[in-house]
């Protein structure tokens, strides 16, 4: 048989239910924008800022699970069992896997994460009155559980049988080269981050323009009740819309904020795509300037 064997966790219900809550919750995020910009007095404007916050913390999280969901796979070789599910990695040399079974041969199999959905059963689960075992799966049925020395491990692969038996045989066959043991958690990019001073005082700056441009507008708007924004090519103001519409600035520029944040840390996982990262980062503190310059504008 081949001494290496790559299996994948079913893929097909995830991607389709990640992509309707990714549409659900960026269309009430759009809705939510419209509503904002149509309001008539500033305490209206607290449900759709909610609604938005909320479409702004979850639209990049379930990209990230449903990214990292087209980047899981499984494989068996001879030097070990090397698991992948989006920046989540771990390497397991053979002579360290104490056995692998179907979760439903055991007699108490754990319980899955509380929280859940198709496509991204992740996190850790205690065994009754046993030790913690980490999911990496897309479903809660058809598990597969490998013991080390080291910790449990809950997987989905879409050919169990197959999987349990090409384990079998190459335990048989015996190790040539043994894998050396890695592990990888995305905690470890913010770990990285966190030591780079230059990089957290630009994450702290772009959050207190955000918040700055925030107060400022939700103080402007109740004081003043109509504002131009801009001019035309002659020189003469724009017509005066309701300063309530000023609201739009800081959730632009949060919406830039959060989304050059996520897109950077996709791109500083490589070392050759950092620049294009800090670029990002650093796009982000500008973006936020020209707004508070642009609010100066509109207020003299």
């Amino acid at each position: 048989m081949e001494e290496s064997r790559i299996y994948y966790p079913p893929k097909r219900t995830g991607t389709i239910v990640h992509l309707l809550l990714i549409l659900f919750f960026s269309g009430g995020g759009a809705w939510s924008i419209w509503g904002a910009s149509n309001v008539q007095v500033a305490p209206q404007l607290l449900p759709y800022l909610a609604l938005i916050l909320l479409s702004l913390i979850t639209v990049p999280f379930l990209i990230y699970r449903l990214y990292a969901l087209h980047r899981s796979q499984y494989s068996l070789e001879r030097g070990g069992i090397q698991l992948q599910w989006g920046w989540r990695s771990e390497k397991i040399p053979m002579d360290k896997v104490k056995w692998v079974h179907k979760a439903e041969d055991l007699e108490i199999p754990p319980q899955p994460p509380l929280i859940r959905w198709p496509g991204s059963v992740i996190g850790f689960r205690r065994f009754l009155r046993g030790p913690v075992v980490e999911f990496m799966a897309s479903r809660e049925k058809g598990l597969v559980i490998i013991a080390t020395e080291e910790g449990y491990f809950a997987i989905s692969p879409f050919q169990i049988e197959d999987f349990i038996l090409s384990y079998n045989s190459l335990t048989e066959l015996g190790s040539i080269s043994l894998l050396t043991t890695q592990s990888s958690r995305p905690a470890l990019i913010l770990t990285e981050i966190s030591g780079k001073k230059p990089l957290l005082w630009t994450f702290l700056a772009g959050a207190i323009l955000n918040i700055t441009l925030l107060i400022w507008t939700l103080l402007i708007i109740p004081s003043r009740e109509k504002v131009s924004l801009g001019f035309t090519p002659g020189g003469i103001p724009h017509e005066p819309l309701e300063s309530v519409r000023l609201i739009l600035f800081p959730i632009i520029n949060t919406t830039a904020y959060l989304g050059n944040l996520v897109l950077g840390l996709f791109l500083f996982r490589n070392e050759e795509n950092r620049v294009l990262a800090y670029i990002l980062w650093g796009g982000s503190l500008l973006i936020a300037i020209i707004f508070h310059i642009r609010m100066l504008f509109i207020l003299q």
